[in-house]
């Protein structure tokens, strides 16, 4: 990690300084690739060339006002290490520990009661279990802890977008969504702060998931994912649901193998998100017990419960609904498992 660290702290400045001396296109003037310092991006390298192209000819933002923003950004070079580290790639045992413990236990059922009543209204018109919800916004930020978002969201957009080859597509969409929800909501770009990641506000949405699915729940004009609670509860419901989350259903169940046959081990590892319906996996020699039914559709993944013990769970759409928040078997079992707590009949 070290020998990481030291390459991009050699390479980042040759990143910043990198630029072309191409003419630009006639919708952007010259006057916006101005001299680079150590905290602005080089708007003369052509991947920003055309990110500003697109900006202005298709989103209509001014040039003027583009040059003086990315002027700012301050690289962050240091969350690349933790794009390669992140938790859930520890053994289920370990990850579970982060947040399946009593100070979280104690937190989450004091929040859920305290909101119990607009939670209860949120659950009534999306469908989503307000224990759920609950989980979730534990998880992601204790429910709304100062100090948990420690970078500057626009920075992170740019530095990923930057030096990070295998996420710059994703993060190029992520900066345009980003300015384009500051420009809807009256935000200043510079003022929102995020994870490692962009991820922002109570739930963690990016950008993308920001403009697509957060809502306004208590109809006040605005989609405040920092201190509206209606609109933070609203816009995890309104998420899980469009993902296909449907009340009352299954998240997981154990499964066995019975045989030790080439197509059951294909079958339970070809990811959770290749699907099959029960009966179907009953057949090739896999055991998903009641209440499962034999039309449901049924993934599969392994995971380890215990150091040196490996266990098979069958996945239904409720849990793959999760994943689709964080695409993570480790991430929606313990949501489940933290929701099951915080819920006095348990659900799935």
């Amino acid at each position: 990690m070290e020998c990481r660290r030291t390459f991009l702290k050699q390479a980042l400045p040759r990143l910043i300084g990198m630029g072309s001396l191409l003419s630009l296109s006639a919708v952007i003037p010259n006057s916006i690739f101005s001299a680079e310092t150590s905290r602005g991006v080089n708007l003369e390298d052509p991947k920003y060339r055309e990110l500003l192209k697109e900006l202005t000819q298709k989103h209509k933002f001014k040039a003027e006002e583009l040059t003086a923003l990315f002027k700012k950004v301050v690289f962050q070079e240091d969350i690349v290490e933790k794009f390669e580290r992140p938790a859930e790639h520890l053994p289920y045992y370990k990850y579970r520990k982060i947040f399946i413990k009593d100070d979280m236990i104690q937190l989450g059922k004091a929040y859920l009661e305290k909101n119990k009543t607009l939670m209860t209204t949120v659950e009534k018109k999306y469908g989503v279990d307000k224990e759920v919800i609950t989980s979730i916004l534990g998880v992601e930020t204790r429910f709304g802890k100062p100090g948990i978002e420690k970078y500057r969201a626009f920075d992170i957009y740019n530095t990923a977008y930057s030096i990070y080859p295998r996420r710059e597509k994703f993060y190029r969409e992520e900066l345009i969504a980003f300015l384009r929800l500051c420009r809807e909501e009256g935000i200043d770009p510079l003022s929102i702060k995020s994870s490692y990641a962009g991820a922002f506000g109570v739930p963690q949405f990016i950008p993308s998931s920001y403009l697509r699915y957060a809502v306004d729940f208590d109809e006040d004009g605005k989609k405040d994912l920092w201190h509206s609670k209606g609109d933070i509860y609203g816009s995890v419901a309104n998420y899980l649901k469009t993902f296909g989350w449907k009340p009352g259903q299954l998240t997981y169940l154990p499964a066995r193998i019975l045989k030790d046959s080439p197509e059951a081990q294909k079958v339970a590892k070809a990811g959770f998100r290749k699907t099959l319906p029960v009966a179907k996996a009953l057949k090739l020699g896999i055991e998903v017990p009641a209440p499962a039914k034999g039309d449901d559709d049924v993934s599969f993944a392994f995971y380890e419960p215990e150091p040196g013990e490996e266990a098979l769970l069958a996945l239904f759409d409720n849990f793959r609904a999760i994943t689709r928040y964080n695409i993570s078997v480790h991430y929606a079992l313990t949501i489940v498992q933290l929701s099951r707590i915080f819920s006095s009949n348990g659900i799935g």
